[in-house]
């Protein structure tokens, strides 16, 4: 069931929500507590993720951040963590019902109804090409790992099409942009990122290994995708107004600089390892991105469209001329599968 603790934290946020200001005081008489008990139920709240300001002074208290959506049914992080693992990575066995799995995991009766509740409302539409949910036949296998510490020894196919074969520590799984990926360290050396759909085969072992004191896979994650592709390579765009807004959704890197124009326009600066994968992005805005630098990239797309050019030169002319300015839809997000290019 659902703590006391908990359901407290609950009635205050709701509390917050219909109230513009409340002291602490009049919280800790409303719910029976001491102030101090309310300190550290805002801590908790605030820690949660919880958009809580608190205002000093003797007209002070608490209230929620303005302009801040919250939604009015919150599930606690830990339920929200259980129904995941339960749900995604463990599909149900026909003979399993679902409320036995969830009464197993702890889940009360109470949450169980608004999931079933929100499970008639809320449905992930993973049909598409472009949003598959790619290798994740090996979770069952990769979970149980790592949670035993027990090291796998993995077949996968490279890039380039080799396949190679390693004992691997894994220390954790990701999800991004519907691909699964293992954070996983050879027997020496640093931890490094395996796709899953990439991978034939993930068999245990006997062997356990000790999981590395400290080590967080969001942090190291995090820290992997701000590293990729960054290097010393300057390279500059010029992007017109129409296609600003969507150059600028890609992610960018630390060391990215964005200038601003006065018509509208914006220069991005990147410093990147190589250049070559700018290429069909670059090509995809047309003349709404433009190479100011290096020149050797510059080069490399006018050979790029020439060729392109030269399958249409005998084409028929006479049709209707391409519009100015970029279609405002998701064609080049569709193209890179709605990630950034080369992640």
């Amino acid at each position: 069931m659902v703590d006391s603790t908990r359901a407290r934290q609950l009635s205050i946020v709701h509390l917050l929500r219909s109230r513009t200001n409340v002291p602490a005081p009049e919280i800790a008489a409303r719910f029976g507590v001491t102030e101090r008990t309310v300190y550290r139920d805002m801590a908790a709240l605030i820690a949660a993720g919880i958009p809580v300001q608190a205002t000093p002074g003797k007209t002070g208290g608490y209230r929620l951040a303005a302009d801040t959506a919250l939604d009015p049914l919150t599930i606690d992080s830990d339920h929200a963590l259980r129904l995941y693992v339960l749900g995604f990575l463990d599909p149900p066995r026909p003979d399993t019902p679902a409320e036995d799995r969830a009464r197993a995991a702890g889940i009360s009766d109470t949450v169980q109804d608004v999931i079933r509740r929100l499970a008639q409302r809320i449905h992930f539409d993973t049909a598409d090409w472009y949003w598959r949910d790619e290798g994740s036949g090996h979770l069952p296998v990769l979970r149980t790992a790592m949670l035993t510490a027990t090291a796998l020894e993995a077949t996968w196919r490279t890039k380039d099409g080799h396949q190679k074969t390693a004992l691997l520590k894994p220390y954790g799984a990701v999800w991004k942009a519907g691909e699964w990926h293992m954070v996983a360290a050879r027997t020496t050396g640093e931890p490094t990122r395996f796709r899953l759909n990439l991978v034939d085969r993930l068999q245990p072992t006997d062997l356990t290994f000790a999981y590395p004191e400290g080590f967080s896979v969001r942090d190291w994650w995090a820290r992997t995708m701000e590293d990729y592709g960054k290097g010393e390579v300057r390279v500059t765009l010029r992007v017109s107004p129409s296609a600003r807004d969507e150059l600028l959704r890609l992610s960018l890197k630390s060391t990215s600089q964005v200038h601003e124009h006065d018509d509208g326009s914006v220069s991005i600066v990147l410093f990147v390892d190589r250049w070559d994968w700018l290429i069909p992005l670059v090509t995809s805005y047309g003349p709404d991105v433009e190479v100011v630098e290096p020149a050797d990239l510059r080069t490399a797309l006018t050979q790029q469209l020439r060729r392109t050019l030269a399958l249409y030169d005998d084409a028929e002319t006479g049709g209707p001329a391409p519009p100015d300015g970029l279609h405002h839809d998701d064609s080049r997000l569709r193209s890179t599968h709605g990630r950034h290019p080369g992640a």
